[in-house]
């Protein structure tokens, strides 16, 4: 099991579609959210996901306070407000970001962050049992809009056995 974990709002909000948030506190001692992931996770409250990110993060996972854009740590990376957070919070504790977005990623790496995407996620977990297959799980993030291009997902599959 990996100490601590920085989730950024698109891997959270596909995980709580899944109903798979359980994996981050299976795979991780610690998990936590900027305020601002939060906030976009559960902007739509009435929504299942949003709920499931409420219930998740009320038992789970630890949420910490926007770093205001005039203090001495904040750095504007041009990316949206969630992904900024996720970034310095994951320097400030200096552990693994849960990013998907590919320009998060790649200003995440610029920083000297490891970085974890959805997919990556879930091979983690079926590597350890956590979850019985990935193509299910894939087919699903599919069915809810989630972009994942073509070779990802066959690269993914053949990661997992299941080509």
């Amino acid at each position: 099991m990996s100490l601590l974990i920085v989730a950024d709002t698109g891997p959270l909000v596909i995980l709580a579609k899944l109903d798979q948030l359980n994996l981050l506190k299976h795979l991780y001692t610690e998990v936590h959210l900027p305020l601002t992931v939060f906030n976009e996770a559960t902007v739509l409250a009435q929504r299942t996901d949003a709920r499931r990110v409420t219930d998740f993060v009320s038992k789970s996972a630890t949420l910490a306070p926007a770093i205001e854009c005039n203090a001495k740590d904040f750095i504007d990376f041009g990316l949206d407000a969630g992904e900024t957070q996720a970034i310095l919070l994951a320097k400030q504790l200096g552990c693994t970001l849960l990013i998907d977005e590919r320009k998060g990623r790649l200003v995440a790496q610029q920083e000297h962050l490891a970085v974890l995407g959805t997919l990556g996620l879930l091979l983690k977990a079926k590597q350890v049992q956590l979850i019985p297959t990935l193509t299910p799980l894939l087919e699903q993030m599919l069915q809810n809009d989630y972009r994942l291009a073509p070779a990802l997902v066959e690269k993914a599959k053949e990661l997992a056995g299941e080509l």
